[in-house]
């Protein structure tokens, strides 16, 4: 892979951005809980914005400032290797989309709700478009690999 462009920055931007906004739905969800299952998922929904967090500071510097970054690029790269392919990746911003659209009607944040699950379910549905479509844009996207060897960099993921 090349140098990243300004599309691919500007995805990993607005990724971020969206962990934030999901993150903030998984904590409103946890305060407002009435069943067991509602905390579940809000639960779930701060891990999985957590994930996607993580690996977008990794893409963008491979040094985390509160961890290892190696530790947790080898991690993530063994247990979530989704993560470091556009199509993977895309499917996954989409997964997230229906778990946070999902949710309940007594979240007392629903613009929140709506604006995350459609950002989310857009930004996926524009990597796999800009993907098959315009493959020169995300042609040059290079997955981290902070702390993986010579022989690890290509280690099916």
């Amino acid at each position: 892979g090349g140098k990243p462009n300004c599309i691919q920055s500007l995805l990993s931007i607005f990724s971020i951005g969206l962990s934030a906004m999901m993150c903030c739905l998984g904590v409103f969800g946890i305060m407002e809980a009435n069943e067991l299952a509602e905390i579940f998922v809000s639960v779930y929904m701060i891990l999985f914005s957590v994930l996607l967090f993580l690996y977008e500071l990794l893409w963008w510097s491979g040094r985390l400032p509160c961890c290892d970054g190696a530790k947790v690029n080898r991690n993530l790269r063994t247990n979530f290797g989704f993560m470091y392919g556009v199509k993977g990746r895309a499917a996954y911003l989409i997964f997230v989309a229906f778990l946070v659209i999902g949710l309940k009607n007594d979240v007392s944040v629903q613009f929140l709700r709506y604006l995350t699950g459609g950002c989310f379910a857009g930004t996926g549905v524009m990597m796999l478009f800009l993907h098959f479509s315009k493959p020169e844009l995300l042609g040059t996207y290079k997955a981290p690999t902070t702390g993986l060897g010579e022989d690890d960099v290509n280690m099916p993921v």
